[in-house]
């Protein structure tokens, strides 16, 4: 009989849901970059209320607020990847990461999930109504997505912890 060999538990569905939690990120991010750089067609009135008399403040907000969406939750993939486990061959410590992702996580879920949506369907649109016909729709396509990165947040957190835990099975 050969011996029996442990090996730590890594939940095989971690990695696609950690990027699953990016990917839901990226089209609302490219959406607001093209809508405030003026190259997405009908959404010229909504470029002009969110521009305001600040351009260069308002440029760098919504250029800051995609860049700092969509490395927030690229961070996730780190729940799930090596580069994510160590930082300059020191181990990253369970807990912090864990509170940190946990407190993200039900951030965006409020946010996005919770807030934006309620906001939506009692007819509040985030648009202010300066978007409409196949413009508004683009817009909600892209947006749309977002609505599933608090939840994915957790749930890979979830795995993380599981990943991170030091339960072992036998092989």
């Amino acid at each position: 009989m050969p011996p029996l060999k442990l090996v730590l538990v890594h939940p095989r569905w971690l990695l696609p849901v950690a990027w699953a939690t990016f990917w839901v990120t990226v089209p609302s991010a490219v959406w607001r970059v093209l809508m405030i750089t003026g190259c997405l067609p009908g959404t010229e009135s909504l470029r002009d209320y969110e521009l305001g008399d600040e351009h260069l403040v308002n440029y760098a907000y919504v250029f800051g607020l995609s860049v700092v969406q969509l490395g927030t939750s690229y961070l996730t993939v780190g729940l799930a990847s090596p580069w994510g486990r160590r930082w300059r061959g020191h181990d990253i410590p369970v807990v912090p990461v864990i509170v940190v992702a946990t407190l993200g996580g039900l951030a965006v879920t409020y946010l996005f999930t919770i807030s934006m949506t309620s906001q939506v369907l009692t007819g509040s649109r985030p648009d202010q109504g300066h978007v409409s016909g196949l413009a508004l729709w683009v817009m909600s396509a892209c947006y749309l997505p977002i609505v599933a990165w608090g939840p994915l947040e957790l749930i890979a957190t979830y795995g993380y912890w599981l990943r991170r835990r030091g339960v072992v099975r036998l092989a």
